[in-house]
């Protein structure tokens, strides 16, 4: 005959069966697959006559060279919007700012000249009901120039460096890899990526697109080999540094993530993924109280890492036992992406969480 259950042999058993629960929910939160930059990814004060439309956000950015590394000279950026259009002329590393806008969609145009691809990126601006609504948003942004198809390479002062001894065939197969990207035949790109390389193996910006294509794939270990020899070959280009460290925070190997999202953001600290990337990794630590400053900074910059540094920012409130700071940070994550793949779940934990710090603690 069984013995009741008492009580005080009841509330053991239930911790543990929360405490199981719990980190199941967590592992929900900490899971998403980020993403990798290829062409597009992560300042100074605005002209006299400051184009700001009377808000109080604000766009900043960086414009990057086609091989990853800082642009070196001054380009023309232009923002439009339903109020009208604004220019800048960026600093000498292709930074710039646009400051006093209201909330909307803002449509972000690069005129870095005629040897590039035209450059454009949609932002928009949304507030937030955690915001300081005084102090406004900053959202940041990196564009990635792209070299036009019909340039001549080789021209000095005209074309990035590291582009100009690409021979043709190795950059048309280059070329033709992103349009098979952008179809989704990813294992077509793969392969035209391989040919590019094989004729050129310096080919550093082949090589991150490839590490792109395969993350695509699930095949983490060749984005890693990939990003590497890339890196070998360009250490101070941003968007590899950022790569390189997502893949490893895929791999879960967390403590080299973290070391390669920090040098990323010593090279562009405005980059908002790459401080969210570092939060992730920081919780893979069990380093929270850094984390959180990382998430924090991600929300303040704004972008699409928005959403994700709500979920980040939730696991984070789990771990140190914040219940009611963790129920704020998810419940806006979910008005933020109401349709996510983890909705469903996420509002399991939520009603979870609101359970237990509605209840008395025994």
């Amino acid at each position: 005959m069984l013995s009741p259950v008492t009580p005080s042999t009841a509330r053991p058993a239930t911790r543990r069966a929360r405490a199981f629960t719990r980190a199941a929910f967590l592992f929900v939160l900490i899971a998403a697959t980020p993403n990798l930059h290829a062409q597009t990814d992560t300042g100074i004060d605005s002209e006299p006559g400051d184009p700001g439309i009377g808000g109080a956000h604000m766009i900043q950015g960086q414009v990057f060279a086609p091989s990853g590394r800082q642009l070196g000279r001054r380009v023309r950026v232009r923002l439009g919007g339903v109020r009208g259009e604004a220019s800048v002329m960026s600093d000498d590393n292709g930074a710039f700012t646009f400051r006093r806008l209201t909330v909307g969609t803002y449509r972000l145009m690069v005129e870095a000249g005629k040897e590039f691809e035209p450059a454009s990126e949609t932002i928009d601006i949304i507030d937030s009901p955690l915001r300081n609504r005084r102090a406004g948003q900053i959202v940041s942004v990196q564009i990635r120039l792209r070299v036009k198809r019909d340039d001549v390479l080789g021209k000095p002062g005209v074309v990035d460096a590291a582009l100009a001894a690409i021979p043709p065939q190795a950059r048309e197969l280059y070329e033709q890899a992103l349009d098979s990207a952008k179809a989704g035949k990813r294992k077509r790109a793969v392969e035209q990526l391989k040919q590019a390389i094989s004729i050129y193996p310096k080919f550093a910006l082949a090589l991150n697109e490839l590490g792109v294509q395969y993350l695509g794939l699930g095949e983490t270990e060749r984005a890693a080999e990939a990003l590497r020899s890339a890196l070998s070959l360009e250490p101070d280009a941003f968007v590899l540094r950022l790569n390189y460290g997502i893949v490893l925070l895929q791999r879960k190997r967390f403590a080299e993530a973290e070391a390669q999202l920090g040098h990323a953001l010593r090279l562009s600290d405005a980059s908002f993924a790459a401080h969210l990337y570092r939060g992730r990794a920081l919780i893979g630590l069990a380093r929270y109280e850094e984390a959180e400053r990382e998430c924090l900074r991600a929300l303040a910059l704004g972008g699409e890492a928005a959403r994700m540094a709500h979920r980040y920012l939730g696991a984070i409130y789990i771990e140190r036992g914040e219940d009611a700071r963790a129920v704020e940070a998810l419940e806006t994550y979910l008005r933020l992406d109401p349709k996510a793949a983890e909705a469903k779940q996420i509002r399991a934990l939520v009603k979870q969480l609101r359970a237990q710090t509605t209840q008395p603690q025994k």
